[in-house]
């Protein structure tokens, strides 16, 4: 119990210095956002006036941050400058889209990373083996934007097989989808690869084949149960790795999701949303990193004693 209140605690204090952080930075940048209005279109001084009252553009930074948290506090995320509506809700509209891709992507990436790391951790140093290494280390070495463009080419102008951009179905997702995924597919499956590797040639694994246990089984046994609970940690890390990637997916594929939004607001000064959706990630960040770390806990209590 007093485990969980100190990560209660710890996580709550890292949130709040982060929305600190950005909220800071956000109000030093040069212009404003309804003076991005005004050169797309000249408002009335007036008019400009009560925007900047609305949302109290004219008071010091520290004053609208501390604002800010009284409204989030009874659950409120404000109004977005650039679209005037309830940040609330344009997070909800955007929301699916960028849970079913990252929900897609990390299953993906543990999917496929276990079979990749087993094949290696097979028969270690043999032809295979270092074929997968080389073969992930070049996919992990390939810019995300590049494989994005070479994919688009390649499925959709070239092939035509999938859409190019835009939402609509799951057909929409296969491109992003893969290019939200190799990165982590390479490194998560070298890592599965080394834990085998090393759960089977300690003491453990050396008193197995001393007894006569098969390939087989001594792999089910001994190597797969030591790459557990490591892979439930990585997992847990993955989860940034995903949010932060999603952000320029999302862009180059023209998905209506967080990471898009983050990226126009950014570009709009809209600060209240740029503000929610780091609170949004930091949060998803944190519980998946506890979560995964609980779960590790859960399925081998040896590691309780570690905190």
């Amino acid at each position: 119990m007093a485990r969980a209140v100190r990560r209660a605690v710890s996580a709550a204090v890292t949130l709040g210095l982060v929305t600190l952080v950005v909220f800071a930075l956000g109000a030093s940048l040069p212009g404003s956002a309804e003076e991005d209005d005004e050169r797309a279109r000249p408002l009335p001084p007036d008019y400009r006036a009560a925007v900047r009252a609305q949302f109290h553009l004219d008071a010091p930074w520290h004053v609208r941050y501390v604002r800010w948290v009284a409204d989030l506090a009874r659950g409120d995320l404000g109004i977005s400058l650039r679209e005037k509506r309830p940040v609330a809700a344009i997070i909800r509209e955007r929301l699916p889209v960028s849970l079913a891709l990252n929900a897609l992507a990390l299953t993906a990436i543990v999917g496929l990373s276990v079979p990749i790391g087993i094949a290696g951790a097979w028969r270690p140093s043999s032809r295979t083996d270092r074929i997968l290494a080389l073969t992930t280390t070049a996919i992990y070495a390939v810019p995300v934007f590049w494989a994005a463009l070479l994919l688009q080419w390649l499925f959709s102008v070239r092939l035509g097989w999938l859409p190019l951009f835009g939402s609509g179905g799951v057909a929409h997702l296969v491109l992003p989808v893969a290019c939200l995924t190799y990165g982590g597919l390479a490194y998560v499956s070298r890592f599965v690869r080394t834990a085998i590797v090393e759960g089977t040639t300690g003491e453990g694994g050396r008193v197995a084949r001393a007894r006569g246990v098969g390939p087989v089984r001594f792999l089910v046994a001994h190597g797969i149960p030591q790459a557990a609970i490591p892979l439930l940690t990585l997992a847990g890390f993955l989860v940034p790795r995903l949010v932060g990637g999603s952000l320029l997916i999302e862009e180059i594929f023209g998905l209506p999701g967080l990471g898009s939004l983050m990226f126009q607001s950014v570009l709009a000064r809209d600060l209240p949303v740029v503000l929610a959706l780091t609170l949004l990630s930091g949060a998803a960040t944190l519980i998946a990193m506890t979560g995964a770390d609980a779960l590790a806990a859960w399925v081998d209590p040896r590691s309780r004693r570690v905190a």
